[in-house]
């Protein structure tokens, strides 16, 4: 996917980017480092498809929007999309559990 400018999912599919484990920071100012080999299900929403179908044919708006931290089901279904020099994650929105707001 090189020669890529944009990807657009289809339907409810959503394109994301894992956000890797970072250290904590407690309020005291000490920083508490995570296990990297614990996989991470925050991801950075890169692209969004048109939404889901109805059955009378009509779309239901997708509810996440690109730059959305949104919170991934683990056990979710994703295809793996490498483009460039990063690898992104192409899965449904019902997978997404919720959106992360700070």
């Amino acid at each position: 996917m090189s020669g890529v400018k944009k990807f657009i999912p289809l339907l409810d599919r959503v394109l994301v980017e894992k956000i890797s484990n970072q250290a904590t920071k407690t309020t005291g100012g000490i920083f508490i480092p995570t296990n990297k080999d614990t996989p991470t299900n925050n991801a950075k929403v890169i692209a969004v498809g048109t939404g889901s179908v109805k059955f009378d044919g009509s779309f239901v708006d997708p509810i996440v929007k690109e730059g959305d931290v949104v919170l991934i089901n683990p056990k979710a279904r994703t295809n793996t999309v490498p483009w460039g020099d990063k690898t992104y994650h192409l899965l449904s929105e019902n997978d997404i559990l919720g959106i992360i707001e700070n």
